[in-house]
């Protein structure tokens, strides 16, 4: 089934596989890939036949984070700021609070609003080719808060640091020990090791299943807090920021971001 911004939805053997497929972007997301990706979930979670879902990019690219060229229209607009952030968190939201289990099926890069994305599955599979970076650093822009506390959550406040200082790619392996991918998969078995995967998720009970994500998601230090307009506000100020707009301009222009220090 194909929805707006290049995610569609397809089942096969009780897998539920929502594809991002913008492969001239390499996957960017757009606002309306976001949009779509609570409807698409939905549809899985009312399928009776579905008992696992996938997240995964076409190509061979999981996905290169937010489409920045799309960010033009939001850099003088506070509720079109606004409204972005929002969408953005209530994606990640439903895959996060969806009651079968979502698997994200990392496959080369894996970058910006990509990782946050990943972050709101249950478990990330990392083909050993794939490469992980948090790179709101490189425009002056910043991750909701939500993504930071699912980082922080996932490999803890050092790395979290770290990733998001430098801006630099991770591979699987670095991955994989930091936590955040839970397994490495050689590249060229992919795809057999993910349906045996899954093969195995939905040979468990789904009461079990069900109750355990649900119990787990009320654990204290994986709650992720609702966006607010405080947080939001953050987001809307990088957007509109000095940094944002030497950030952007520099990504369109092909070029290094030369930012002023204060």
């Amino acid at each position: 089934m194909k929805d707006q911004g290049g995610a569609s939805s397809s089942v096969a053997s009780g897998v539920a596989t929502i594809l991002f497929d913008r492969r001239a972007a390499r996957n960017a997301m757009l606002q309306n890939t976001w949009g779509a990706l609570p409807g698409l979930l939905a549809n899985a979670e009312a399928d009776p036949t579905v008992g696992v879902i996938v997240l995964r990019g076409a190509d061979g690219d999981f996905g290169a984070g937010n489409d920045i060229a799309e960010f033009g229209r939001l850099r003088t607009d506070a509720a079109k700021c606004r409204d972005y952030g929002r969408t953005m968190a209530n994606a990640m939201t439903a895959v996060e609070s969806a009651s079968k289990p979502v698997v994200a099926a990392v496959e080369g890069n894996c970058y910006g609003a990509s990782v946050a994305l990943a972050l709101a599955a249950d478990f990330r599979l990392a083909a050993a080719d794939a490469r992980f970076a948090i790179t709101p650093a490189k425009l002056g822009a910043v991750y909701l808060r939500s993504d930071l506390h699912r980082l922080v959550a996932a490999i803890g406040q050092g790395h979290a640091r770290r990733m998001i200082y430098t801006a630099g790619p991770v591979g699987a392996a670095e991955a994989v020990a930091i936590g955040l991918a839970e397994q490495l998969i050689p590249a060229d078995t992919f795809d057999a090791s993910l349906g045996l995967i899954t093969s195995d998720i939905l040979r468990g009970s789904t009461f079990t299943l069900r109750t355990s994500k649900r119990v787990l998601g009320q654990i204290n230090h994986c709650k992720v807090p609702a966006e607010d307009e405080e947080s939001l506000g953050c987001f809307v100020d990088a957007m509109q920021g000095a940094d944002f707009a030497e950030g952007y301009s520099a990504f369109m222009d092909k070029r290094s971001p030369v930012f002023v220090r204060p």
